[in-house]
């Protein structure tokens, strides 16, 4: 049957297999600043089978070719991007983060963070490539297990256990429960995670509680986050908003903000508020 990898844009479900867009669903969420700054159009299942072609043709997505490095800042406060800046500054000293191809991937050096995470949607669920495996390997990375699972919690342990005190840890909205977790590992290793919300698109309230322990979240199109986040924490951002909730939090995205009035954004995103939340 070869590779599969399971991602999500806009909501849609995206399969791909073999480096092959096999299948793409309607997508729920039909606007996104960073998608229409990129192919000028709404949503849907053509453009994001369009967007998806483009990235593993170019960057090598779920194939052999994926690039793993990048010094570029296309999203001047994305996860990736804010997590590279961390890096660079020592604010953290690893990252865990998740890779096509590899599953969860422990990394200290910032071109790798941004390199893997600069094109990737929400993934859900992946297989082993074993070209992207011994690329990531050549670097220095470690694969949480050689089989591609997910599973950021794991991977901060085994981070924690590795010896790194400070790590900067992404967690998909749908999984936030698991941010109760992490800090367990926190008090249980006496070290600090960075943590990170991200792909927060849909979640329901009943995950707030969990998603307001992170230090950082990212808005993505999410009315849950907005309404009920966005008035209580520290704001980076006014297209897609970014939310510090603790002071490491702040401290991150201060010193990324800093770097971007430096370097500037390689992409221009429109200014699209109000658009539909879901």
């Amino acid at each position: 049957m070869g590779d599969m990898h399971v991602w999500e844009a806009g909501k849609s479900e995206v399969i791909v297999r073999d480096g092959k867009v096999i299948t793409v669903a309607d997508p729920p969420v039909k606007f996104c600043p960073i998608h229409y700054a990129i192919w000028k159009n709404k949503m849907g299942k053509e453009s994001i089978r369009k967007s998806m072609e483009f990235r593993i043709k170019t960057f090598g997505l779920c194939t052999p070719e994926r690039i793993i490095e990048s010094d570029i800042f296309a999203i001047g406060l994305g996860a990736s991007e804010s997590l590279a800046t961390a890096l660079n500054r020592e604010m953290i000293d690893c990252c865990v983060v998740v890779c096509d191809g590899a599953g969860t991937v422990i990394t200290d050096k910032s071109e790798d963070v941004q390199g893997i995470g600069m094109v990737m949607s929400a993934l859900l669920k992946t297989s082993p490539i074993s070209e992207i495996i011994e690329k990531l390997e050549e670097k220095g990375a470690v694969l949480l297990t050689k089989d591609a699972k997910i599973d950021q919690v794991e991977g901060t342990k085994k981070a924690f256990e590795m010896g790194y005190e400070k790590v900067g840890v992404t967690i998909a909205g749908e999984c936030s429960r698991s941010i109760v977790d992490i800090e367990e590992l926190e008090r249980r290793y006496a070290k600090k995670a960075l943590k990170i919300a991200v792909h927060t698109t849909g979640v329901g309230e009943e995950l707030l509680p969990f998603i307001k322990k992170a230090d950082i979240v990212t808005s993505c199109a999410s009315k849950v986050v907005r309404e009920c986040i966005g008035d209580k924490a520290r704001v980076y951002g006014r297209t897609i908003p970014v939310y510090a909730l603790t002071k490491f939090g702040e401290e991150v995205m201060d010193a990324q903000r800093e770097v971007m009035s430096k370097r500037g954004r390689i992409l221009e995103v429109p200014h699209a508020s109000p658009y539909p939340l879901l």
